[in-house]
């Protein structure tokens, strides 16, 4: 805050961290998983998301099984070797989202060899997110932050995350063995407090808040929420039990 970051604060009270944000957004009590998701749906909406980011480093254009009734309904569609498929946006193939060639497509659904439909993780979020339930007029009654003021709050995070963009000019290596000559960062960080744990929601809510980081691509990235390097990570690497690192394989 020193140096120019503007803080925002959402809590029902005005104490605290609040105190002393720049801009302190009144909310209900337990309702901040629906202020988030709406926010998702304004940035869908207004298509301002990192899609280079969520087809380099999520799983957003892995292939879902559209079969209803069937025991696969729902999972991943993988090949051969139990590698979760993408669809490639030069060939049209299903491949193993490990390729290094591949240019992932994050919208298109298509079907496999036994004609069984398959869509993108993407395609899901989307159809999802862009429900009028999460629209802001839709929320605002529920969660007491206007529609006026979500749609601001939206635009904000996608003008900072967007346009205030910083590119650190170091040689790196992502986890598909690509080089890469600079860095991209987005400088949207964003951290829950204990109110949000406090709540039965609470896990619902911040898997939507870290969604909305994806979506920004302001994980593990210069500026954003970052954990442990190296970033950003491979969508497979996960932290080990504190303490237990050398024990597991």
């Amino acid at each position: 805050k020193s140096r120019g970051v503007r803080v925002i604060s959402v809590n029902p009270v005005q104490t605290g961290y609040s105190a002393v944000a720049d801009d302190w957004v009144s909310i209900t009590p337990g309702t901040d998983g629906l202020l988030i998701q709406s926010l998702i749906y304004e940035l869908l909406r207004t298509n301002r998301v990192d899609l280079d980011y969520l087809l380099r480093y999520t799983n957003a254009p892995w292939l879902v099984i559209d079969a209803p009734g069937t025991e696969t309904h729902g999972l991943f569609a993988r090949d051969a070797n139990g590698d979760p498929q993408i669809l490639c946006q030069k060939t049209s193939q299903l491949l193993s989202y490990k390729t290094k060639a591949a240019v992932p497509n994050l919208v298109d659904a298509t079907t496999d060899i036994v004609g069984t439909r398959l869509v993108s993780v993407f395609s899901l979020m989307v159809d999802s997110w862009l429900d009028p339930a999460y629209a802001p007029e839709a929320t605002q009654g529920r969660t007491g932050v206007s529609a006026d003021r979500v749609r601001r709050l939206a635009a904000e995070l996608a003008q900072v995350a967007f346009e205030q963009e910083i590119e650190l000019p170091i040689e790196w290596t992502d986890w598909k063995g690509e080089t890469h000559q600079s860095m991209k960062g987005r400088p949207v960080s964003m951290h829950a407090m204990r109110g949000i744990s406090a709540h039965s929601n609470g896990f619902q809510t911040c898997r939507a808040l870290h969604v909305l980081q994806l979506l920004l691509g302001s994980v593990d990235v210069p500026g954003g929420f970052r954990f442990k390097p190296p970033y950003p990570k491979s969508v497979e690497m996960h932290p080990k039990p504190s303490g237990h690192a050398e024990s597991i394989k």
